[in-house]
């Protein structure tokens, strides 16, 4: 399927691919023949799709899903196919692609359901859609049963009794048919089943505003688990439920368990960034924080322990990889499909892995047998993604000598090692020779020489069928 279609949609300008010209390649555009060059969106492609029907007008919350409506279980090809809902607050309403042809704007001209400065917007994908409508006080609950948007009720209203709001500003869906609102003025977080009846009301924030959570039931997660409620690995079982607020004036984000216990929480000056304006925040595949500075003109990504990974972009109204600030952020799980807000338009980006640091060590044991000499490799480096890492050994020439890992290993973001043992020349080793410790595999030996290590990194999602970061580092045997 060519994601083109849906991005000329809702408003994209066409332009070549160029290739990526920033040394951070965390996320990319993706390839030419995969978008044909569509990855920004721009105020002149909206007016041709809708005319004067609206225009951007300070864009705020994006949602994406892939409607089970939309589904062939006949066809494989169209399962990136995803629906996306942008609010545009100033013109309060909602823009949203119909199908893979047609685009759709709602709010406009509906007395019932006028808006008033929405701000936040979830989606799934049975239909559902709810917007978080800020000078109403209210909720607005909306389903699209495959391509036209209905109102089916509200929640909430003016108040400060619990189910009521102040300021609403931040919505999300756990995948467990929670409903989860965030209320600036009242400093608490409404939680809703999917009746719209309260369960649940978290005091003691800081002006929240954006929210992001995860269930147990979301379909496209690492942390898998059953629908019988049991974990499919025991990394899940560790990996419990949780929610994400972003509050104390947009300085802070906080991790909470689904009862509201907080299990974790970070600032933006522990990454030192200088005021930051942490607008919106999405979960990925791997419980990973993707989150929007305004301020900055940035993505900052975090893992789900809330440990910090990476920055990525500048602040620009031009040029690739900038961002004019940047608002809503939306990514769709299973492929790695971004979104991205900004203050006159969007940008289409897609998951990838930067590898800022690459490094090898050369270890020699002190026991020695006869001329073998057993000795030890380190590969030292740092990934802003779970990826796919190959790495093979080439002469001083160039020439191919062996590859260090069996496979295609897959290593988790943040600080790595890989350790790879051998011999310093090419004997075999007598049984009372220095062995590796458990769970290491002993290399092909090596004659003395001068090497280097060519690594490929993949990411886990699409992208890496089309994009790799490679890497080299040089280590001796002598």
């Amino acid at each position: 399927m060519k994601y083109f279609i849906t991005w000329i949609l809702i408003g994209l300008l066409s332009t070549p691919m160029i290739a990526v010209s920033e040394k951070n390649t965390a996320f990319i555009y993706p390839p030419w023949k995969h978008t044909w060059g569509v990855v920004k969106a721009t105020p002149f492609k909206l007016r041709m799709f809708v005319g004067n029907k609206t225009r951007f007008n300070d864009p705020q919350g994006i949602a994406v899903a892939r409607m089970d409506s939309w589904d062939d279980p006949e066809r494989t090809g169209d399962d990136d196919e995803i629906t996306a809902y942008g609010v545009n607050s100033g013109d309060n309403c909602i823009i949203y692609n119909r199908s893979m042809y047609a685009l759709g704007v709602y709010g406009l001209d509906r007395k019932h359901t006028k808006f008033k400065h929405p701000w936040g917007i979830a989606a799934d994908s049975k239909g559902n859609v709810y917007v978080a409508d800020r000078g109403n006080a209210r909720v607005v609950r909306l389903f699209n049963p495959k391509e036209d948007l209905k109102y089916k009720g509200e929640i909430g209203g003016p108040g400060t009794e619990p189910g009521q709001f102040v300021d609403p500003r931040g919505v999300a869906l756990d995948g467990d048919g929670n409903l989860y609102v965030t209320d600036v003025g009242l400093g608490r977080v409404s939680v809703f089943d999917d009746d719209g009846q309260l369960k649940d009301v978290w005091e003691g924030f800081d002006a929240p505003d954006g929210i992001a959570a995860v269930g147990r039931s979301e379909r496209w997660n690492y942390y898998r688990w059953t629908k019988e409620g049991v974990a499919v690995t025991d990394s899940a079982k560790l990996e419990l439920p949780f929610v994400v607020v972003i509050d104390s004036a947009n300085q802070r984000i906080r991790k909470l368990s689904h009862d509201g216990v907080l299990l974790a929480e970070t600032h933006a000056s522990d990454w030192s960034v200088n005021k930051a304006d942490l607008s919106f925040v999405t979960l990925d595949y791997h419980n990973q924080l993707l989150v929007t500075d305004r301020n900055n003109g940035c993505i900052h990504k975090l893992d789900r322990k809330l440990n910090y990974l990476t920055r990525f972009g500048r602040s620009g109204k031009k040029g690739d990889y900038r961002f004019d600030q940047p608002r809503g952020i939306a990514v769709y799980r299973r492929f790695g499909q971004i979104i991205v807000s900004e203050r006159k338009g969007a940008q289409y980006l897609w998951v990838a892995v930067d590898v800022p640091k690459f490094e090898t060590t050369v270890h020699i044991d002190t026991a020695t047998v006869i001329d073998s000499v057993l000795y030890h490799l380190d590969l030292n480096f740092y990934l802003t993604e779970p990826a796919y890492c190959t790495f093979d050994v080439v002469d001083d020439v160039g020439r191919f000598v062996t590859r260090l890992t069996r496979s295609r290993r897959r290593f988790h973001a943040g600080e790595q090692q890989y350790t790879w043992w051998g011999v310093k020349l090419p004997k075999s080793l007598p049984d009372n020779s220095p062995q590796p410790p458990s769970g290491y595999e002993l290399g092909n030996p090596l004659p003395l020489g001068e090497y280097r290590v060519r690594a490929q990194f993949r990411a886990t999602y699409s992208s890496r069928d089309f994009f790799n970061t490679e890497r080299e580092a040089v280590f001796r045997i002598e």
